[in-house]
């Protein structure tokens, strides 16, 4: 659930898992992005605390967390939404609001970024996440006209790509029909059996250090990477049902591009991390095998856990995402995975390493 950029599959979040806890103990993941870690923790009896200063990140992860346990009382609120449609909400104001999305789904999605109150009702939450993810995909597995379903091009550049490929008249999708349809196939897989978790909505630095110590037995993360991605402005669209306006923000830039603040944050995260991890507790972070990127990390998690037996190892991870076919990203990436685990858990740390498809070595 969630369109998001993210590197951790849940085979690799499911192995360290098991490997560094047990059922009951606490994860951390100070960086959630859509919340594939603390999803699987949750899943396999680990509560999990999960925090992202991104909306979009935390309105999936919170869905997948805390979701509505009743289908019906969702679908309810999917007619309840196409009710609320008025006849404003139907009218284009730009052309690119015409290209997006026929006149009936863009009145559904006003109506719902209106309506629905996903920042405190769990249900609203929940079809806020599915009008989210659904909002900007290819046809037919979306609501719009052609697009790649992780990257939001500029409204200039998605006009200029869909004129140029002809694709001048998005698809006459009923919406509500489709997410009835979609809910119902979710839910018909059931729920499963969730630790009981938190997700926050926030800067990492401030939530962390406001927040009742966890505990937490693994903390586990993927950073947002050096000079590398604009985690607001790629996300635009799905801001704007969010309550943003329709417009990229160059004001609100999530694109970390100068070192010495990407190295204060870096720092700063970990240091406040410290006090809800336990002494016996294991850190393991995923990040770019940028070479400012992987130093970065490594340095901030040497100063906050001086005491652990720091590895890092590469990683070469196949990207299945459709965001390639777009232009966008290599199909195979290389990542740096960096474990620092107590002296003691040296053999635990020993048989993650030497079971991990990379070549991990002391960290220098």
């Amino acid at each position: 659930m969630g369109r998001y950029y993210a590197m951790f599959p849940a085979p690799f979040v499911t192995r360290a898992v098991t490997t560094f806890t047990a059922p009951g103990d606490v994860v951390l993941d100070p960086f959630s992005g859509r919340g594939n870690a603390p999803f699987v923790a949750a899943a396999l009896g680990r509560p999990a605390v999960a925090v992202d200063i991104q909306p979009v990140a935390w309105l999936f992860t919170a869905a997948k967390l805390l979701p509505a346990q009743q289908p019906k009382r969702v679908l309810a609120r999917v007619r309840a939404i196409e009710r609320a449609v008025r006849p404003v909400d139907r009218r284009s104001r730009s052309r690119f609001e015409t290209m997006a999305w026929a006149p009936a789904v863009r009145g559904f999605l006003k109506a719902a970024r209106r309506e629905l109150d996903w920042r405190n009702s769990r249900v609203d939450r929940t079809l806020m996440a599915f009008v989210a993810l659904h909002m900007q995909d290819s046809y037919p597995k979306g609501l719009s006209n052609r697009f790649s379903p992780t990257v939001a091009h500029s409204a200039s550049y998605a006009v200029r790509w869909w004129t140029a490929r002809g694709l001048l008249t998005p698809p006459a999708t009923d919406p509500v029909a489709f997410l009835t349809d979609r809910i119902a196939r979710r839910y018909a897989f059931g729920l499963p059996a969730m630790a009981p978790s938190k997700p926050f909505l926030g800067d990492a630095r401030l939530k962390l250090a406001q927040l009742t110590p966890c505990r937490a037995k693994l903390l586990i993360t993927s950073p947002p990477y050096h000079d590398v991605t604009d985690y607001w402005n790629d996300h635009w669209i799905r801001l704007w049902i969010l309550g943003e306006p329709l417009r990229k923000n160059w004001r609100r830039t999530q694109k970390h591009t100068n070192l010495k603040e990407y190295r204060s944050l870096m720092t700063t995260v970990f240091q406040r991390a410290k006090r809800h991890l336990r002494d016996d507790g294991v850190v393991l972070v995923r990040c770019g095998a940028k070479k400012r990127t992987a130093e970065t990390c490594e340095q901030a998690i040497r100063e906050a856990w001086p005491t652990k037996r720091v590895l890092s190892g590469r990683t070469r991870v196949e990207r299945r995402g459709v965001a390639s076919g777009y232009g966008h990203g290599a199909k195979v990436v290389e990542e740096i995975d960096i474990v620092a685990a107590p002296q003691e858990a040296a053999d635990t740390v020993q048989g993650w390493t030497s079971g991990a498809e990379s070549t991990y070595q002391k960290a220098s």
